[in-house]
């Protein structure tokens, strides 16, 4: 059960074996834990912790049994990643000295929730929300450019930007407010001319802030990559030549893809998941197959890009021309790929698209930057380089304060009551307030720390 007065303690790196592996401790008994289970090399107590000091000596379960060599740096609150008095203990990396380390320290102490340093960050005023997101996006990163919007998002510019405008609503809201307190006396507090000008610039800004909405999913997910095409074209065999690596099963059998198999490429920064799917033919009676078919049809529907698939060397006959399969495709959002360069060409019903080999690799380094070019990779590249794009959760808590401002706008041209005008004006400033934590309830902290590891 949460309770930040604890202190706890928590492995901070990976589990498994490793040159070194980093126990933290966070709380008020931190500092006196520290004192009782780590000794000097001449077997001494340490008489005092200096802040952000790094102390060498030995991890004891008693005042003589060794468990490890270690080496403990000190942080003291208020100036310390949680706010609270913080050690970490680098001890070696052996599943069983950990294993004792921790047996030892937990005897004492807590052990640490999901997320829970990064939780006292926030509730100790370290980080706002927003910063605390971008924690758990920076510990999830897998490409350069998912880690320059996580690096970005924590640097506190897309917080502070959302800050002014928390602030400037509640300048509004003062003059509602005064409105309703002096319009007996006479006294006009409030210049509507003035408001509305300050809600239209405060929407232009929302507008572009949420200019990144449609990136946030492919900067999180990835673009979704799908390998369609006839049965026996090569498609499972390029999927694992792009990749790098074996891993779709690859036979001159037609059909033994049966499944959708997904595997994430990297090409200049960018995240494209691949997607492998069954081949299409006109006709079969096996269930599975077509039960393969079926997702393969899902799949190029949901894809940002179709990578269409066909044998170069074989002629087709007219009732299976690939033709027919390429009618139904997007072509702003697709790429024919002619494969099988290495081997003899023959007519394949005039088709035009990229010559490759998946064999060779050949005319591979020209789908890469065609895929880049076609789903426009460079953009979302530059995009999270020059400004914040936005998660989820503020996508949809700022296209709700976009649709207040809007609401609040037309009461305001309409002159409807000052009281509901002001209320409305409170709404607008929650949501501000929810995107950066001003404002919170337990259950959004639950769920946005649970995706963190344990330790951080």
């Amino acid at each position: 059960m949460f309770n930040a007065t604890d202190t706890i303690a928590a492995l901070a790196t990976p589990v498994g074996e490793s040159g070194i592996a980093v126990i933290r401790i966070s709380g008020p008994q931190a500092l006196d834990v520290l004192s009782r289970v780590m000794r000097q090399p001449s077997g001494r107590p340490f008489e005092a912790w200096e802040h952000r000091r790094l102390y060498h000596g030995y991890f004891v379960e008693t005042s003589e049994a060794r468990v490890d060599e270690v080496m403990a740096s000190v942080m003291r609150g208020p100036d310390s990643y949680t706010g609270e008095d913080v050690v970490e203990i680098s001890c070696h990396g052996g599943l069983a000295v950990v294993q004792r380390v921790l047996e030892v320290l937990f005897g004492q102490v807590r052990p640490a929730e999901a997320g829970e340093f990064t939780r006292r960050a926030f509730l100790n005023g370290k980080i706002d929300l927003i910063q605390a997101e971008a924690v758990a996006d920076l510990i999830h990163a897998r490409t350069e450019v998912q880690r320059v919007a996580a690096e970005r998002q924590l640097s506190g510019e897309l917080s502070r930007r959302i800050d002014a405008l928390a602030d400037d609503m509640l300048v509004l809201l003062g003059d509602l407010e005064a409105r309703i307190d002096f319009i007996e006396e006479g006294i006009e507090a409030l210049d509507p001319p003035r408001a509305l000008g300050r809600i239209e610039a405060q929407r232009g800004a929302l507008d572009e802030l949420l200019a990144s909405a449609p990136m946030a999913r492919v900067l999180r997910d990835g673009f979704r990559v799908v390998i369609a095409g006839p049965v026996n074209a090569g498609k499972s065999s390029l999927f694992n030549r792009l990749l790098g690596e074996s891993r779709a099963i690859v036979t001159e059998i037609p059909g033994t893809t049966r499944d959708v198999l997904r595997e994430t490429l990297v090409i200049d920064g960018v995240p494209f998941v691949l997607h492998d799917t069954a081949g299409l033919r006109q006709h079969t009676t096996d269930r599975v197959e077509q039960l393969g078919m079926g997702r393969t049809t899902d799949a190029v529907g949901q894809a940002d890009l179709v990578l269409f698939v066909i044998d170069g060397s074989e002629k087709f006959p007219a009732a299976t021309s690939p033709q027919q399969s390429l009618g139904g495709l997007d072509a702003t959002r697709s790429i024919v790929l002619i494969n099988k360069a290495d081997l003899p060409a023959r007519t394949n019903g005039g088709v035009a698209g990229l010559h490759v080999s998946a064999l060779t690799g050949a005319g591979l380094d020209e789908l890469r930057a065609t895929m880049v070019a076609r789903t426009g990779a460079l953009d979302l590249a530059r995009m999270a380089r020059e400004r914040s794009v936005l998660n989820a959760r503020l996508v949809r808590l700022l296209e709700d304060e976009r649709q207040k401002l809007t609401e609040l706008a037309e009461m305001l041209r309409h002159s409807e009551p000052m009281e509901l005008v002001a209320e409305k004006a409170r709404e607008a400033l929650s949501l501000y307030e929810e995107a950066t934590g001003r404002r919170y309830h337990d259950g959004l902290l639950d769920v946005i720390f649970s995706r963190f590891c344990i330790g951080k």
